[in-house]
């Protein structure tokens, strides 16, 4: 992906939604891959972390990105925005694991940023985007 971090911006693009579904059944071995449609949830994390850190990436981190696709942890989300999300949309995990999962992603953060001795999430956005967008789909 050719990296292009003024063309969002100098089109008025406010954010990016990076990879919410897929029709993709690549690599599932389970009932999942038989299904026709949309796929969501953990199946789906691997390949929109990939595209996350891409167009992160591409965009210069200039973009707000909001980071879609198996987030259903708060590992996970975490991941997300080490690969250059902004902003987390969650979904498919939070109909399987409830209203507490947003509690334990905000604790889980939180004692992230301090770990890492930083003031806000911004410091760790985009800390393994390379790692991620590195990796084949």
């Amino acid at each position: 992906m050719k990296q292009c971090p003024g063309a969002g911006v100098a089109h008025g693009v406010d954010g990016i939604a990076v990879s919410n579904t897929t029709l993709a059944r690549d690599g599932l071995k389970d009932a999942q891959a038989q299904e026709t449609g949309g796929l969501s949830g953990r199946p789906v994390f691997r390949r929109s972390t990939i595209m996350l850190a891409r167009v992160y990436r591409a965009t210069g981190g200039k973009i707000p990105l909001i980071g879609i696709g198996g987030i259903d942890s708060a590992a996970a989300a975490l991941e997300k925005i080490e690969a250059g999300a902004t902003l987390l949309q969650l979904y498919t995990g939070l109909i399987y694991d409830g209203p507490g999962l947003i509690g334990e992603i905000k604790s889980h953060l939180a004692r992230e940023v301090r770990r890492a001795g930083q003031s806000n999430l911004a410091g760790l956005r985009g800390r393994k985007a390379e790692h991620w967008a590195g990796l084949p789909l």
